[in-house]
């Protein structure tokens, strides 16, 4: 569920108490992050990052190996939530809702959200259950259908026969 009547949070600002108080124009920034804190396990990989993303505007997160770009770019759809002993604080805005909530459905999310990674991202499951995930999503129930549906797929992009 996604609601319009989530606040707004600045991250213009350098102090963070100033931060929270001062509204962000969600007409003119699409996504943003309030304190966004990323555990594995006891590890804290993200540490309390602000940061706002102008709307039709291109950003770059540049930085060294392991600085944590893309554990933060996993974040801003929810994808940190597959991983295992995973956990994430703070505030993700988007459009001016905190989709960082148990409540928000994560599968509207991710229609909304895409992410493209320099290297293949599948769930980390099976390429059935993958290719699987999708058809089920979408209504298909049936066993027999969705592996006929699976089959002819790989077999269409080459994989299989």
């Amino acid at each position: 569920m996604i609601t319009k009547n989530m606040p707004n949070v600045s991250v213009a600002a350098q102090d963070q108490t100033e931060a929270a108080a001062i509204p962000i124009d969600m007409q003119t920034h699409a996504m943003a992050t309030r304190d966004l804190r990323v555990f594995y396990g006891e590890n804290e990989a993200i540490k309390g990052v602000d940061l706002a993303f102008p709307e039709n505007k291109v950003t770059a997160l540049i930085g060294p190996s392991g600085c944590g770009k893309s554990t933060y770019l996993r974040a801003l759809n929810r994808m940190n939530d597959e991983i295992d002993g995973c956990r994430m604080e703070g505030s993700i805005f988007y459009n001016g809702i905190d989709i960082n909530r148990k409540e928000i459905d994560l599968y509207r999310v991710r229609q909304e959200i895409g992410m493209v990674f320099q290297k293949p991202n599948p769930f980390s499951k099976s390429i059935y259950e993958n290719i699987a995930f999708g058809l089920k999503r979408h209504g298909m129930k049936n066993k027999k259908g969705v592996d006929g549906t699976r089959g002819e797929e790989l077999t269409r992009c080459g994989t299989l026969g």
